[in-house]
């Protein structure tokens, strides 16, 4: 029983010293779960004042890396700011090597415009009603699943069976022209199953086993 006890306490005092390393590197994050969706389906359109890259194009494509960079300029290219995902980097904090960010990068880049955005952990429903704010939603994901190199992107859209992606890596693009249906654009360039996205969202491993299900809440998203 001695023993049993002393195990748990170390593998107690593990998991207390990682969860506090993970929040000095990555920043706290806010607990949010919701129960339900509040729509069965819903797609950010693209607004009058949206800003598209110098192709005509709403989507632009990082090299190496820099993903952080590229979903920050593509929410604030929504909002009606020219921005260009490898310039934003450079202006993203706690980013290190070969164009990596730490998660709290995201929000102190945005805190830095004065755009109130915070890291949350939360549940499918609470990611889906953030969406319906009318805003692209930033989450963390898995590269591939069962990989452990994360990735920033924005989810645009979700239904039944889907989640849709604005992705800035070119590899991963599936969808030619996003069209709703009446013939109005739409921003997504990326298919993702839902079943396969749960997978990709679930980010929690030995080293950051609480940080999973993370996505930012804008607290006053533009109009």
């Amino acid at each position: 029983m001695y023993i049993l006890w002393e195990i748990i306490k170390f593998i107690l005092n593990v998991l207390a010293i990682t969860t506090i390393v993970d929040i000095i590197l990555m920043g706290p994050l806010l607990i949010h779960f919701e129960k339900k969706a509040k729509h069965t389906e819903f797609f950010v359109t693209p607004r009058p004042e949206t800003v598209k890259t110098e192709n005509d194009t709403y989507f632009e494509f990082q090299g190496a890396g820099g993903c952080a960079g590229f979903s920050s300029a593509f929410v604030l290219r929504h909002m009606g700011q020219a921005a260009k995902g490898d310039e934003i980097f450079k202006e993203v904090p706690y980013t290190y090597g070969n164009g990596v960010a730490f998660p709290k990068g995201i929000t102190g880049f945005f805190k830095k415009r004065e755009i109130k955005m915070k890291a949350c952990m939360g549940n499918l429903a609470a990611l889906q009603n953030e969406l319906a704010r009318g805003n692209p939603v930033i989450v963390v994901i898995r590269s591939f699943v069962g990989k452990s190199f994360l990735h920033f992107a924005c989810i645009t859209g979700y239904d039944k069976e889907n989640i849709y992606f604005a992705d800035s890596i070119k590899d991963w693009v599936n969808v030619d022209a996003a069209k709703s249906p009446d013939g109005s654009e739409l921003y997504y360039n990326r298919i993702v199953p839902l079943k396969e996205f749960k997978k990709l969202w679930n980010t929690s491993m030995l080293k950051m086993p609480f940080y999973f299900n993370i996505y930012y809440k804008m607290e006053k998203p533009e109009k």
